[in-house]
């Protein structure tokens, strides 16, 4: 965990982030998730999604676009995709939880705890243990409207 500190540390500090303004969203209605970030050579970082994902879970789509957003502020971008994948999601899941908008972040934790999520349960956990920890988190951070 020092490790992935340290290196969150040299990303925030020593690369320059591109102003989450200027990150550009594509859709794409053929990704196979609904949405990811991934490292462009003219705006250092594009995120992608999946409009007809994003139309089926309604508000919680906009979690997740934070969520990519997460990734881009650490710049998690930067960084080997195999390098801490569990602890890069629980970072971009508090980042999203700490600046994303309450009616989405709720509309995330009933779909996680419906049992919506992603099946890679050793990278994000068990949908209802990611409800929880949204939950803390967005307590944590006074962003939270639900119960």
């Amino acid at each position: 965990m020092k490790k992935l500190c340290s290196k969150v540390l040299f990303f925030l500090v020593f690369v320059p982030l591109v102003s989450l303004a200027q990150v550009p969203e594509i859709a794409d209605p053929h990704l196979n998730d609904i949405a990811m970030v991934r490292p462009h050579p003219q705006y250092g970082a594009v995120i992608i999604y999946n409009p007809n994902i994003c139309q089926q879970i309604g508000a919680a789509c906009g979690f997740f676009r934070a969520h990519e957003y997460g990734h881009v502020s650490l710049g998690h971008q930067f960084m080997h995709p195999g390098a801490y994948p569990a602890q890069r999601e629980a970072q971009a899941d508090e980042w999203a939880a700490a600046n994303g908008r309450p009616q989405e972040i709720l509309a995330a934790y009933y779909l996680f705890l419906n049992g919506g999520s992603s099946p890679n349960w050793k990278v994000y956990g068990h949908p209802q243990q990611r409800a929880a920890r949204l939950r803390q988190y967005a307590i944590k951070y006074g962003n939270w409207v639900g119960p």
